[in-house]
């Protein structure tokens, strides 16, 4: 079920699940993407945690206003305050991709003191891309004046030859997930809404160097990474782990940029050990 609350002036939704006496997660997506990232992960927390995946402003079914501030350091603080709103003076951050990005900014810059643990899921760290996908980026600058664009790319995500060449970045051998599987990741990458959005957090996202503020996070971490990740390169992985010694990394082989999505079971079990070993 999809709640909402408001941040900043900004109606922002958010899915709930698992007791609110248990430890505090909140869970953050990625660039162009949606809490729904988090569907089976939070099925598998619920039991332990009580859980909050929001969708960011600017995506998913959150306020998307034009003139919006979509800067990693802004969305940071937007999650801070979605913190404050819900109570929680510490908590757990699981963050994917971009959301990682923020996840990190938070526990390394912004309130180190109130993260409690933190998960990267394929979080950005330097603020590079894939050789490949960086350069689609100057394609959301062209979408961002023609939102159309983005219709007709969601019409022809439906047809798989196109779907295919377009989102192969995201996984490792994406022809071996069920097509329907990943129907709504596609239909919110290519939603008209988040063409001003999406430019602006790509910028913010290239500009964001985390790696001098590693050494500032005091909260246990777990780092994951598909080996085989065509979205953010690998090295950014081992980058975290020589910058903050403490950290735990985990590489999983034959998975790209989704580890939840093409390794649920060995992703789930590393978050779940992580988690249950720290709060036993």
């Amino acid at each position: 079920m999809t709640d909402y609350l408001q941040i900043d002036n900004h109606r922002i939704a958010y899915t709930m699940t698992g007791s609110p006496s248990n430890p505090p997660v909140i869970l953050i997506h990625g660039l162009m993407s949606h809490r729904g990232v988090w569907t089976r992960t939070v099925e598998a927390l619920n039991e332990n945690f009580f859980c909050i995946a929001p969708d960011l402003p600017g995506f998913g079914d959150s306020d998307k206003p034009k003139n919006g501030d979509y800067t990693i350091a802004k969305q940071a603080e937007r999650i801070l305050k979605v913190a404050d709103h819900f109570g929680f003076d510490k908590f757990i951050l699981i963050g994917h991709s971009m959301g990682g990005q923020i996840s990190t900014y938070l526990a390394a810059t912004l309130a180190p003191q109130r993260v409690h643990k933190l998960i990267s899921v394929d979080g950005v760290v330097t603020g590079e891309l894939s050789e490949s996908l960086q350069n689609t980026r100057h394609m959301t600058a062209i979408a961002q004046r023609n939102p159309w664009l983005y219709q007709l790319s969601r019409k022809l995500n439906k047809w798989k030859p196109y779907a295919y060449r377009t989102f192969q970045p995201w996984f490792y051998k994406i022809k071996d997930l069920p097509f329907d599987s990943w129907e709504v990741d596609r239909d919110h990458a290519s939603d008209p809404g988040i063409a001003p959005s999406t430019p602006k957090a790509w910028d913010s996202l290239n500009a964001t160097n985390l790696t001098p503020t590693l050494k500032n996070i005091i909260a246990p971490t777990l780092v994951i990474f598909g080996i085989q990740d065509g979205t953010v390169p690998v090295a950014q992985a081992r980058l975290f782990k020589e910058k903050l010694s403490a950290a735990q990394l985990v590489l999983i082989d034959q998975c790209g940029h989704f580890p939840m999505y093409e390794a649920f079971d060995k992703y789930i079990n590393h978050v779940q050990g992580f988690l249950n070993k720290l709060t036993g």
